[in-house]
């Protein structure tokens, strides 16, 4: 099994940011791992044929705004040193966030996010986590703005994450993603793999042998988990029709529910896009999860 010894956390803000932070750190202890805390300075456009005035202000505006976003990382990396005993890089850099870490991922074991908060600016937009996780060349630890922790209260620095929910559609992207969380599975202790049936795509009991699967690969792994088939009914042609219906968020809002139902402390789950059309392509699992995420949710693509 694979070991995580390059963890990279994308902090922009001190508010949703120190929950990924935060998290990022403890799993950096409890792994034995470096972590890097990674600043992007988006770059603004001045326009073309300003004034030297009014370019010297733009500039200014820059170097200001990139002076703000360095104190706000120093802070919280600071924090996040003293209360979790571990060493954390910080790494400024200027670019488009998605392309900055991108870049940045493929060296990295893990990349750790935060949901944007809809009230702040914050965290990554829905779409910027989309474009991050289909060019990511290692999985992504998106985490909501609400806080990480399940049950309201912060689990051990020792194993931050106990509790996981892994949602499995015998995909490419579902198998890449059980591989990607194995270090983190082994250190789970609970974890139980949860697959739909619904229509076309088979009935419960060849999902449940699809499950059985997956547990047996898991076990020769170390990690012992519980399987569930649910069945989850087509949509009628009414829902289908209604305005704003998006294909399989019904299956997103099962996994949310059963996941509050276990007190899971995070999801793991293959993600769905295509790199070039990703806004118009992105599945309707993985766009409804990166927008009303509860639990932080571990995604391959």
């Amino acid at each position: 099994m694979a070991a995580m010894r390059d963890l990279v956390v994308h902090v922009n803000d001190e508010a949703v940011s120190s929950h990924a932070l935060e998290l990022a750190a403890s799993l950096t202890a409890g792994l034995g791992a470096s972590l890097t805390a990674i600043l992007a300075a988006a770059p603004v456009n001045a326009g073309v044929g300003l004034s030297a005035q009014t370019a010297s202000l733009a500039q200014q505006l820059v170097q200001e705004q990139r002076a703000s976003l360095l104190g706000i990382g120093e802070r919280l990396v600071a924090g996040a040193r003293q209360r979790h005993a571990v060493a954390v890089e910080l790494q400024i850099a200027d670019g488009d966030p998605v392309d900055v870490l991108q870049a940045r991922a493929r060296t990295a074991d893990l990349l750790i996010t935060s949901q944007r908060d809809p009230a702040g600016d914050g965290g990554l937009s829905t779409g910027q986590a989309a474009r991050l996780l289909v060019g990511s060349a290692c999985p992504v630890l998106s985490v909501p703005y609400i806080g990480w922790a399940a049950d309201g209260a912060v689990p051990s620095p020792a194993s931050p994450l106990r509790r996981a929910l892994v949602a499995w559609s015998d995909t490419r992207e579902s198998a890449r993603a059980v591989r990607d969380a194995l270090p983190l599975l082994a250190r789970a202790e609970q974890v139980e793999l949860v697959s739909f049936a619904h229509g076309h795509q088979g009935d419960v009991p060849s999902r449940q042998a699809s499950l059985q699967r997956v547990a047996d690969y898991l076990g020769r792994h170390g990690v012992r988990a519980k399987t569930t088939a649910l069945s989850q009914a087509e949509p009628s042609v009414g829902e289908r029709m209604r305005r704003g219906w998006v294909p399989d968020v019904a299956v997103a809002e099962a996994l949310l529910s059963h996941a509050a139902d276990m007190n899971a402390d995070f999801i793991v789950m293959g993600g769905y896009g295509h790199s070039r059309l990703w806004e118009l392509v992105l599945g309707g699992v993985t766009r409804t999860m990166l927008e009303t995420m509860t639990v932080p949710v571990l995604m391959s693509h």
